[in-house]
């Protein structure tokens, strides 16, 4: 064990390089991190400048004023929206790196030399400003006394959103040494599911819930302006594009399992963030929600493609969105499990095929008539999409909690769904099949035709996916096979089968997911031999792993005891603090006759800001989707 760690720190070589090896990169990568940064820090300038304060405390003075600022711009609490917004520009900056890196790995394989890659550091900036955004939103909060829930002496004030940012950005942050360790231990896996990597993820996607868990617990002393309304817009649309980064793998059309994955997991995604938009932000919110989402993710795939990697594909969701609408206008959002129910049942119904449709029309994977996966789609989505939407209700109550509450145990037996759902496809076995396949050169042989015999004939009938799958060779290409006589297929697109293209048969079937060689070339980093293109091919599928994850190797437990621990632990804690904050938040403390927006009379409760030339008026009457409800009460000590 102190053998793994001292390579991990002082930098010798690893499994999977080659002593003395180096990536290069153009120096105009690093743009993509400080563009950025100067734009973070011209805006502070900017809003120092322009915002007014009292204070006669340098210190004191530059925070006030933008505060100040803050709060003209956007009608709320300064102390909430200058966290948001650092947590909101972070996010995006991590995302850039998470995308580039998948690209990266797709096109280039494995790092070598150097964990430091543009694409890793531009991550792990992006997760480090989370936790500089909890310090961002806890120091604003205490300088200007706000009526925070969780407080700790006389000074120190800790909103919610605040917190979770902390943990979240701390936890994410620590999966990269964890990480370093298993590919030491390991050799480099280059899969996005790993416990390391999904530690990372899930650490990154969580901090889009902290900036909604800001502005709910700032909205009893707000107004939001159009220009603060936007800004709520853009935080659920980054909570959609945090439920979708999980099917980086898929984005990149080089998923390493099941692909009912894909469906599963777009399901999820609107039942959790639509619904829940559609709560935050009223009529059209869940519309509202998909544009930002689109908006976003056309944003990142272009940015990243134009670094010369591939379009990442992306959801719709606009079906999806047009279906919550119809819910709310059917049977309302004030039942929220009901609401939440028939969402979900729309969703994962005419928004299913609407998706399907899509991933089809728009080339991200090819249309297949395999009744596998037909039927494992009809069995795990519709019910995913119920059981997202019937959290995604429940989460809305951040910020409406004028209405009944959803019972514990409806919301438990949607989280065990889910749960069940992402893990029955998840085994990836091998049953025996054997592969006669012939190929034939096109042109210079750079590119050949392909067709397979399998023994026994019916081994790909009911088949999930049986086809070809191409990649790192500059682009990825995914070619469904065609049965042409019992056990007989062919394709309908030449193989790349020269230079770094890698190119497998792969068949999954049921809980078997399984590959055979078409060509793969010789990788000396770690030893492998090159498995040529060849006129006649007979060979038995292996588990796909075999050839896709060709650098894993054995060694000790106790980092893979290390990486899953830290996994399982970081996502138990990323949601308690949640579901700890909704709790807290939801609280009825104090007179309940003052919450803004409750219907009641009275005023909503409100702070003074000392140092503040301004401050939000008293809030008129607004439209309901506006109106979610208060968040006062007496503040919670420690």
């Amino acid at each position: 064990m102190l053998h793994v760690v001292t390579q991990v720190f002082n930098n010798n070589p690893i499994s999977g390089q080659l002593p003395g090896t180096k990536e290069y990169w153009p120096s105009s990568y690093w743009l993509v991190l400080g563009i950025p940064v100067v734009f973070y820090l011209a805006s502070v300038g900017l809003l120092a400048f322009y915002g007014e304060s009292d204070k006669k405390n340098p210190f004191e003075y530059f925070f006030g004023s933008i505060s100040n600022s803050l709060e003209r711009l956007t009608g709320f609490a300064g102390w909430a929206m200058a966290g948001a917004l650092t947590g909101l520009l972070s996010l995006l900056v991590a995302a850039i790196g998470l995308y580039w890196d998948v690209a990266w790995h797709v096109d280039f394989g494995r790092d070598k030399g150097t964990l430091f890659t543009p694409p890793h550091v531009t991550i792990l900036f992006g997760l480090g400003g989370l936790i500089f955004a909890a310090a961002v939103s806890i120091t604003f909060a205490s300088l200007e006394k706000a009526d925070t829930r969780l407080r700790f002496g006389d000074y120190i004030r800790v909103p919610w959103g605040g917190l979770l940012f902390l943990v979240a950005g701390v936890l994410a942050v620590a999966a990269f040494p964890l990480d370093a360790l298993w590919h030491a231990t390991y050799g480099i896996d280059v899969t996005l599911w790993s416990p390391t990597h999904l530690q990372l993820i899930t650490g990154g996607s969580i901090g889009s819930f902290a900036v909604l868990l800001l502005l709910a617990e700032a909205w009893p002393v707000s107004k939001p302006n159009p220009h603060g309304r936007f800004w709520v817009a853009v935080a659920t649309g980054a909570v959609l594009t945090a439920c979708c980064t999980y099917t980086g793998e898929f984005d990149y059309r080089v998923p390493q399992f099941n692909p009912v994955y894909l469906p599963i997991l777009i399901m999820l995604a609107a039942g959790v963030a639509l619904v829940f938009g559609r709560l935050v932000l009223g009529r059209w919110g869940a519309v509202k929600v998909a544009i930002s989402f689109l908006v976003i993710r056309t944003f990142l795939s272009l940015l990243v493609s134009s670094l010369h990697h591939e379009f990442a594909r992306y959801p719709l969701f606009l079906p999806s969105a047009l279906l919550v609408e119809l819910a709310a206008w059917w049977v309302g959002t004030d039942n929220r499990l009901k609401f939440g129910a028939v969402s979900g049942v729309l969703i994962g119904t005419i928004g299913l095929v609407a998706e399907t449709a899509w991933i089809s029309a728009s080339g991200w994977f090819p249309a297949s008539n395999n009744a596998g996966l037909l039927i494992k789609t009809l069995e795990l989505a519709p019910i995913t999409a119920v059981a997202a939407a019937i959290i995604g209700a429940g989460l809305g109550r951040m910020f409406h909690r004028d209405s009944p509450k959803i019972p514990i145990g409806a919301l438990g037996i949607a989280g065990a769904v889910l749960v069940a759902a992402l893990m029955i496809p998840l085994p990836r076995d091998v049953s025996h099949v054997v592969a006669t396949i012939h190929q034939t050169p096109i042109g210079n042989g750079d590119t050949v035709n392909v067709a397979v015999s399998l023994q026994p004939a019916n081994a790909a009938d009911g088949a999930i996916f049986f086809g070809i799958s191409s990649w790192q060779g500059g682009g990825t290409r995914r070619v469904v096979l065609k049965e042409t006589s019992p056990g007989s297929y062919t394709e309908s697109a030449p193989v790349p089968v020269v230079g770094k293209w890698k190119s497998l048969l792969i068949l999954i079937k049921g809980q078997d997911n399984m590959a055979a060689p078409i060509y793969l070339p010789i990788d000396p980093a770690i030893h492998a031999p090159e498995i040529p293109a060849q006129p006649l091919r007979v060979t038995t599928f292996k588990r796909n792993t075999s050839y896709l994850l060709r650098e894993e190797h054995g060694g000790p437990m106790l980092p893979k005891e290390l990486g899953y621990t830290g996994f399982i632990i970081s996502t138990a804690v990323f949601f308690i603090v949640i579901a700890a904050a909704v709790v807290d938040l939801d609280t009825e403390v104090g007179d309940p006759s003052v919450r803004f927006g409750s219907g009641r009379s009275g005023t909503p409760a409100r702070r003074e800001i000392p140092g503040l030339s301004w401050q939000p008026p008293a809030p008129e009457p607004v439209p309901a989707r506006w109106n979610p409800g208060g968040l006062t009460g007496a503040s919670r000590r420690f």
